[in-house]
């Protein structure tokens, strides 16, 4: 039989979602639906003192019209943040309260006010534009590194060893960087369709775990988590900000209750600018101190990060403890600090976003490290090879305290160099020059070191028809579980894919789990997985030596079925499915998380870019990956994973800006008219390739992929264009104004 594991096979969930049989919230239906709106603060800061809404009650169709007021009557409560921590030297976490509706004080433009019920969407726009509400209007800060709202202050590392490194030290190379806000933009809006029936809640909605989800709503709604059913089916990416809940989720659920109808409610594209969690959001200067060799003697960050006007759910973790997991970066650094300051602001929140604080921390170190490879007079390449972490030294234990079981960084990178072609740049860049172009070189080493949560527990069943059922608590939104999960199942159990289903985001089915994460549904889920397969074999075993009249000890399994060893008695997988009774529970292997989850990918980044000195246009001619991601599943889904996150590296890079008013705190880049994602013609053809090491931290040797690129991407993008342009005086993303204007100073 083919062994699946390893090969590209084709994505079995591509013939349904191309054809438009996914399964999206907006595909269902069910009678009876009432359709909901939220109206939303229209001022980024002040208080609400009036708020009226007998003229919209009074329109045609409406059913109801919900006030923060009334929520605390329904036995509502304000979102929590489930990360939320203390200060370094115990100063309690400080946090804003987040009603599901604003009652006293809006935070930021797009806060919800009022939430319509009616007959249909068009009914309830039409109400809601009849709310009266007053507001007394105050100052707004959307500038993180103006305000002094302080949610805690995070500190980690030996301050005073560092501060004596860099007294001693005979070169301090400084550089300030941002990352700034990053509208996710998902192709699927948020929605949610909430019922209530028979004391029963039944959410439909997107999200990136369905437990996490429903212990959230739980918290919210003031209700069981047993009496709350989570299903989420298709979604249309998310990339981060679907993990957590919103407060539409539970207003849903709270109408249906109230009502006895399903509610439905779909974010405008409008609203997602508004109201949807935005990535990043972190300024931060860093300093490296180096002695007289160029060698790293220690590195010091200090970070001030946007937490937005509430603590969400996620957002306080990516900030501080996310953002300094791999600040030990690929480099042998003795000893490091960093301080964060999480700061509150005039605009919606931020949380986790493809990376969670990892592409804020690679990305400002590895512009450190192309600084001060320039003032050293190294070079980008010479610098890293001197101070990059050796294979001798693995295992590893990085400055901040996280372990590196197995890499080579400086392979993975000179694989990288080598297939740029480095050292023909030079001959490129004349040809450039000889265009009226300029042109640069730039790259951007990384690791990632993964971890989801480790509250996985996966099933493995066998059904009466002798198909196999795999139930996980991870969820997909566009990586290909169905595919990869099956691949692994049809190779360990020697049968056909096509007898494999998977099943995910419905807590009614799946037990527990907790959701997929930090690049690790491969690293946690496939191997819980795995052992719940095997878990499977040793159970049918002893119904196939019942079937066989021999002892378990006598049995083999292989190429889909039992077999007395030495002998030709056997029965298959389906024989022996057919052979259980009908009722009453089936054949099931069941296997928690109880390993090692973290896993170290890592790898390189090169670009190539030629700037037009006249316009300030980029454009991105050439980009070199090398990857190490450990065992690959499956290649093609990988290599879809880099691609996609390299896309979304360009993205921050060169184009994605989110701009207030500086006065009002309104978001004046709300719409694809003023907020440019990347477009096909922006990107060059990938050239991509593995320098894998399996890693024994899993059975698999899986390390993970979903973060990578855009964890690593930004910073090559960046390095280039400093090449281009002759100076470090640049930040993203370097936009054509930004590229002129830095050719002008």
């Amino acid at each position: 039989m083919t062994e699946f594991t390893g090969t590209s096979v084709h994505r079995v969930e591509d013939q349904r979602l191309l054809t438009g049989l996914g399964q999206f919230v907006e595909d269902i239906q069910l009678p009876d639906t009432a359709h909901a709106v939220v109206l939303r603060s229209p001022i980024a800061h002040g208080r609400i003192t009036s708020l009226d809404i007998s003229d919209a009650m009074d329109m045609p169709g409406v059913l109801a019209i919900y006030t923060g007021a009334d929520l605390e009557r329904l036995g509502c409560h304000p979102m929590p943040c489930v990360t939320a921590h203390p200060s370094s030297d115990g100063t309690p976490f400080q946090a804003p309260n987040r009603p599901l509706l604003a009652q006293d004080t809006v935070r930021f433009a797009g806060d919800p006010v009022a939430f319509i019920v009616a007959e249909s969407e068009a009914m309830a726009i039409e109400a809601m534009e009849l709310i009266m509400v007053d507001y007394e209007e105050e100052d707004a800060i959307t500038e993180p590194t103006q305000s002094q709202d302080i949610a805690c202050i995070w500190e980690e590392g030996d301050k005073a060893a560092v501060d004596q490194a860099f007294a001693g030290a005979s070169r301090v190379v400084e550089i300030t960087q941002r990352s700034d806000r990053i509208a996710v933009s998902p192709i699927e809006t948020r929605s949610a369709l909430g019922t209530f029936q028979d004391g029963q809640y039944t959410l439909h909605t997107q999200s990136q775990g369905v437990h996490f989800m429903r212990d959230m709503m739980a918290k919210t709604i003031g209700a069981d988590p047993a009496t709350i059913r989570v299903i989420t089916a298709d979604v249309g990416g998310s990339f981060g900000i679907k993990i957590t809940n919103y407060p539409e989720q539970s207003l849903v659920l709270v109408a249906a209750k109230d009502l006895g109808r399903p509610i439905r409610w779909v974010s405008s594209r409008s609203e997602a600018f508004l109201t949807d969690a935005y990535g990043r959001g972190q300024a931060s200067t860093a300093k490296l101190a180096l002695d007289s060799e160029g060698g790293i003697l220690a590195l010091s960050v200090d970070s001030i990060g946007d937490m937005g006007a509430y603590a969400s759910a996620l957002g306080i973790s990516v900030l501080t403890k996310g953002f300094g997991k791999t600040l030990g970066h690929v480099y042998d650094i003795p000893m490091l600090h960093y301080r964060v300051k999480a700061v509150y602001t005039n605009a919606a929140p931020t949380d986790a976003y493809r990376g969670a604080g990892k592409p804020e921390a690679q990305y400002l170190v590895e512009r450190l490290i192309d600084k001060a490879a320039t003032e050293t007079g190294l070079g980008a390449i010479a610098f890293r090879q001197k101070n990059l972490i050796p294979p001798s030294k693995m295992p590893y234990t990085a400055a901040n305290g996280f372990p590196y079981d197995s890499a080579h960084f400086e392979q993975a990178m000179m694989a990288g160099v080598k297939a740029a072609d480095w050292v023909g740049f030079p001959a490129r860049r004349a040809a450039s020059e000889a265009k009226g172009l300029k042109r640069g070189i730039g790259i951007g080493v990384y690791l990632h070191l993964t971890g989801g949560s480790p509250k996985e527990k996966s099933e493995v069943l066998l059904q009466q028809d002798g198909s196999i059922l795999i139930l996980t608590g991870v969820q997909a939104s566009g990586q290909g579980h169905q595919t990869a999960f099956a691949q692994m199942v049809a190779d360990r159990l020697q049968i056909p894919m096509e007898r494999i289903d998977v099943v995910e985001g419905d807590t009614a089915q799946v037990k527990t789990g907790g959701g997929t994460g930090g690049s690790s549904s491969l690293p946690i889920a496939g191997v819980t997985i795995l052992k719940a397969t095997d878990a499977l074999i040793d159970l049918a075993k002893a119904q196939a030596a019942e079937q066989l009249e021999t002892a378990i000890g006598d049995i083999e399994y292989g190429n889909g079925g039992f077999t007395v060893i030495g002998t030709d008695k056997r029965i298959s997988l389906i024989e022996l499915a057919v052979a259980q009774p009908t009722e009453g529970e089936k054949l099931c292997g069941m296997a928690d998380s109880d390993h090692e989850t973290q896993t170290v990918p890592h790898g390189a980044y090169i670009a190539e870019v030629e700037v037009d000195p006249e316009t300030g246009h980029v454009a991105l001619v050439a980009l070199t990956a090398a990857d190490d991601l450990g065992r690959r599943v499956n290649p093609m889904i990988a290599e879809g994973q880099i691609h996609g996150g390299l896309a979304q590296a360009i993205g921050q890079a060169m184009f994605e800006r989110t701009i207030f008013d500086p006065d009002t705190g309104q978001l004046l880049s709300g719409s694809f008219m003023d907020y440019q994602l990347p477009r096909a013609g922006d990107l060059p053809n990938f050239d991509l390739h593995d320098v894998d090491i399996p890693t024994d931290n899993n059975v698999l040797g899986m390390k993970g992929v979903g973060e990578n690129a855009s964890i690593g991407g930004p910073a090559a993008v960046i390095n280039a264009i400093a090449d281009a342009l002759g100076t470090q005086d640049i930040d993203m993303p370097m936009t054509p104004e930004r590229v002129w204007r830095a050719l002008s100073r």
